[in-house]
């Protein structure tokens, strides 16, 4: 008699970098990618990006089976954020982010939910100020 352990594979989200440099009013893209065996047809997906900061997190990016919700994005990220939907099938999370500033900088953490499991990835940004060069 043979038991399975777990019909489902363990459930990962990952970051393509751990840490990210960039200078203020520059660009950068984070990336994080999860672990997907269905092609692109989620029963349920369930994304939100945040920077961890002042004890409370600010999203900078949510969305539900594919469908960004802006109205949740923090002020601080308004009008900055642009995420590739096309890799999202793929099982990739890519944000944007444009003008930044030094107050961006901080841990950034992904959450993300399907009918696989949960998960998150974390990864830091570090933004310098170009006058303190």
């Amino acid at each position: 008699l043979s038991l399975s352990v777990s019909s489902a594979a363990t459930f990962v989200v990952n970051v393509t970098q751990s840490s990210y440099e960039a200078e203020e009013n520059h660009s950068i893209t984070l990336e994080w990618t999860f672990t997907t065996r269905t092609q692109g047809n989620w029963r349920e997906l369930f994304i939100v990006c945040s920077l961890l900061a002042h004890r409370k997190g600010l999203v900078l990016y949510q969305s539900h089976d594919g469908v960004e919700i802006p109205e949740s994005q923090h002020d601080q990220f308004s009008g900055r954020v642009q995420s590739d939907k096309d890799v999202l099938r793929e099982g990739r999370i890519r944000l944007h982010v444009s003008r930044l500033r030094t107050e961006d900088s901080g841990l950034y953490l992904c959450d993300v939910k399907t009918e696989d499991g949960f998960n998150s990835g974390r990864c830091r940004l570090n933004i310098t100020n170009l006058s303190d060069h």
